[in-house]
């Protein structure tokens, strides 16, 4: 007699978890309405070059050029690059895309690709 209730329980408990698992899904997010919220977001981006040697009165320092708004700003940098790229992360920009530009531009010969980072953040 107690297996036959311990096995009613059990199968009463499983079927209660199993509609409420239904119901959990039924009501959530589906991928197709986060990827239309998703699609509603506005982004704006921002393109910064590779860091370049810059000669000033104090010295060479290094300096990026970051596109922003229809801006272009010479900011400071290091000689990774890595510097701006933390300072627009902790603003929220996102990185997307780093891509190299080979094409030449003249001497010297062996000059380094300019790479071009991608970011974007929410507006």
């Amino acid at each position: 007699m107690n297996i036959r209730i311990t096995r009613s329980v059990a199968l009463v408990l499983t079927v209660i978890c199993l509609a409420t698992i239904v119901l959990l899904n039924r009501y959530s997010p589906s991928a197709e309405a986060m990827a239309q919220q998703e699609k509603n977001q506005k982004w704006e981006y921002c393109f910064v070059s590779s860091p370049l040697q810059v000669g000033t009165a104090g010295g060479i320092s290094t300096k990026v050029y970051v596109y922003q708004g229809g801006e272009k700003l010479l900011a400071d940098s290091d000689s990774t690059g890595v510097t701006p790229l933390n300072k627009l992360g902790a603003e929220g920009w996102e990185l997307v895309s780093a891509s190299d530009d080979h094409t030449y531009s003249g001497p010297p010969m062996n000059q380094p690709p300019t790479t071009r980072f991608v970011l974007k953040r929410l507006k």
